[in-house]
């Protein structure tokens, strides 16, 4: 599993009237994201510096770097319509949350080469990025109509906005060098078992009759 995954909790009644307004209840939140970026502009010039030299993340700023890619997707999430309870303003993690951004840890060393070229490797990701963002817009246009004249979310539309959101996740999390894995384009495995339901096993054969 890639070390930057994505979980949706699957809502699907929503509030209308937030919903309606969601764009201008989301402004506080536009607000901060901003000043985030602006803090994770230099945290993430400071991370690439460090790992030039000694070839490792420190860990305050994997974990400053961590949070703001955590609170970037997931108020993009939540302005998106995938939840509808109002995310919180940290950069921390809050499993409580119906959505979550979660990291499996600093890696003990990061290629040099891959840190230093990693604006020319993550090109092709760029390029996808900005037609999954075009493919977020719609989704998001389909939950609005959909919530607000019916009451609900499509659990379709759920599913693909998690992709979309996972995909997120994983880029912003590979810009930011929290690891040097490349990011895979497909759907992330879930965590833990399968769900599946198991095949009911076969009743007993009854014993056979005695011979006459």
């Amino acid at each position: 599993m890639y070390p930057v995954t994505y979980e949706a909790d699957f809502q699907p009644e929503q509030n209308r009237a937030t919903t309606f307004f969601r764009i201008i209840l989301a402004i506080p939140w536009i607000i901060v994201a901003y000043v985030y970026e602006i803090a994770a502009f230099f945290t993430t010039i400071f991370a690439w510096l460090a790992l030039l030299v000694t070839g490792k993340y420190p860990q305050g700023l994997y974990n400053l770097n961590s949070g703001f890619v955590r609170y970037r997707v997931r108020t993009a999430a939540w302005i998106y319509l995938q939840s509808d309870e109002w995310p919180p303003f940290s950069i921390g993690d809050d499993q409580s949350y119906p959505l979550r951004v979660e990291f499996a840890g600093r890696e003990e060393h990061q290629s040099r080469l891959k840190v230093f070229f990693r604006i020319i490797l993550v090109l092709p990701m760029l390029v996808l990025l900005y037609a999954v963002s075009y493919m977020h817009a719609a989704l998001g246009f389909i939950a609005w109509l959909t919530i607000v004249f019916r009451g609900y979310l499509p659990e379709a539309v759920n599913d693909a906005m998690s992709y979309c959101n996972g995909f997120y996740a994983r880029v912003y999390g590979y810009m930011a060098f929290l690891t040097d894995s490349y990011p895979p384009v497909g759907i992330e495995k879930g965590k833990g078992p399968s769900t599946a339901l198991a095949e009911p096993a076969a009743p007993p054969m009854p014993p056979a009759s005695p011979a006459a």
